[in-house]
């Protein structure tokens, strides 16, 4: 994958992650109902709060990835780490759906993650095959 692949990669990722992110913690009602076949309590302040959590560290996240596709130094931990989370993710979301709690639509975003997470790896791979190419290049210089 090339630079500007990677890059529009990792644009995609943020405004995944952000759009989710922000619509979940916008409208909760809207996201339990689409995505959850139980309702959380009404008044549970603990749910709320690791929700909140949750929807707050996507954003983090869509922001780490922005931050990415811009600053190309930060890429490889970046792609190694949100991949290795989205792929946990996906993970989440299949206990989720066997369990009968997540609906289809769950599935759907798991689904979309692990591919995500795949290409993260394949980003990831091009970026040291490049490395090596640039460390041995350099190699071949200060040899000479």
């Amino acid at each position: 994958m090339n630079e500007s692949w990677i890059k529009r990669l990792l644009l995609v990722a943020a405004a995944w992650n952000i759009t989710g992110g922000a619509s979940s913690l916008l409208a909760p009602a809207n996201h339990f109902e689409q995505m959850y076949s139980v309702a959380p309590a009404a008044n549970d302040a603990l749910l709320n709060y690791f929700y909140q959590c949750t929807w707050i560290n996507v954003l983090a996240w869509g922001l780490a990835y922005l931050l990415a596709a811009l600053w190309r130094p930060s890429r490889p931990a970046v792609l190694v780490a949100g991949g290795i989370g989205k792929a946990v993710y996906f993970l989440a979301c299949v206990g989720l759906y066997l369990s009968g709690a997540g609906k289809p639509l769950v599935m759907v975003f798991g689904v979309g993650d692990l591919l995500m997470a795949a290409l993260f790896g394949w980003a990831l791979l091009s970026t040291r095959s490049e490395i090596d190419r640039s460390t041995a290049g350099l190699n071949a210089k200060l040899a000479r």
